[in-house]
């Protein structure tokens, strides 16, 4: 079976040219990236000596970083460049040709992705609409005969939470591996390291690409019982992260108070950004991310393709589909969601 393929925008210099506008004027309200960006990370970049060489390929200081913020030995981390490295790398090691792995859905589509890649078949347990709650007893009755459970919490691109007696339900209803996607812990204040500790069959991703600001260095890691991060170590390439990278992401993990203050700015914003959708006559999904999704109607390609000719960019979703007639849309400044409001009040009012 043909592996579906991840569908990318199109650039933010594409946009302009067919705006019309400079590339700064462009605002991004689909990469679900932070708002704020990281002004400490330009003095780490430039004080690194020998990038003509190759990083060490263990990452040790990463590992170590990464372990000292969860509460776990180096032995329980894996790093890798973002944690959709980390999807492919965990596909790879775990699934075979003619096994099985299940994810509610509509979620992150790259696990349908890795796992098809991987040979194996996709398990879509539909959480229902319109408030797309968590399906916990249909997924704990796909669990039992899977060997993977993707479970994104909080969820991308609905933005909800997973409830912690859900995940233990899934954990407890297999003997297959449960990956925990957790790239937007931070805004929700959820922790599911003790689970590594406590299950054998459990590992939880995390990203700095989204609370810690750091997206475009690509930084991931992956917490697991060494048997689990030994087999994604069997297969990870030796020098994916590069030295800069390992850097800025040893630099952010060291800060994270910063990252909290970034955190609860970015929660504020998200207030003033649902307000304001609410406002246009959108319904608003309640969001434990730096995002919302709201359910626009037929309207809401139309209304995307008109926002991304102002130089707008806004999540849309495959048509017909459950999020057809939904829009995402990224945190970013005041200003910039202002602007918006401004451009969807003109058309749908």
């Amino acid at each position: 079976m043909k592996a579906p393929r991840y569908k990318w925008q199109p650039t933010t210099a594409e946009i302009a040219a067919a705006a019309g506008i400079r590339p700064e004027e462009v605002e991004r309200f689909d990469h679900n990236t932070s708002p704020f960006a990281a002004e400490w990370a330009a003095g780490v970049a430039g004080s690194l000596p020998q990038v003509n060489e190759y990083p060490a390929a263990t990452y040790r200081s990463l590992r170590e970083a990464a372990a000292s913020l969860s509460g776990l030995q180096p032995e329980q981390i894996v790093p890798g460049a973002g944690a959709d490295e980390l999807i492919l790398l965990a596909a790879r090691a775990f699934l075979s040709r003619g096994d099985t792995a299940a994810a509610t859905t509509p979620t992150y589509p790259l696990y349908e992705i890795a796992t098809i890649q991987a040979g194996a078949v996709f398990q879509s347990v539909p959480a229902s609409s319109p408030d797309f709650a968590f399906p916990e007893d249909a997924l704990v009755r796909a669990a039992r005969d899977s060997d993977v459970v993707w479970i994104c919490a909080p969820s991308n691109p609905l933005g909800s939470a997973v409830a912690d007696d859900a995940v233990d339900a899934v954990i407890a209803a297999t003997d297959g591996l449960v990956i925990i996607d957790a790239a937007y812990a931070e805004f929700s204040g959820t922790d599911w390291s003790s689970r590594v500790d406590r299950h054998h069959n459990v590992m939880v991703l995390r990203t700095l690409s989204k609370a810690y600001g750091i997206a475009g260095a690509r930084v991931g890691y992956a917490m697991a019982h060494p048997d689990l991060i030994n087999a994604i170590d069997g297969i990870r390439p030796p020098g994916s992260i590069s030295s800069i990278s390992v850097a800025l992401g040893v630099e952010a993990l060291g800060r994270e108070q910063e990252m909290r203050a970034t955190v609860a700015k970015v929660t504020a914003l998200r207030g003033e950004l649902a307000a304001g959708l609410a406002g246009v006559g959108f319904r608003v999904l309640p969001s434990l991310t730096n995002f919302v999704l709201c359910e626009v109607g037929a309207r809401a390609h139309s209304l995307a393709a008109k926002l991304m000719g102002d130089g707008l960019v806004v999540r849309k979703f495959p048509s017909p589909g459950p999020l057809g007639e939904y829009l995402r849309f990224t945190v970013r400044s005041s200003a910039a969601q202002k602007r918006l409001i401004d451009h969807l009040e003109r058309y749908v009012t």
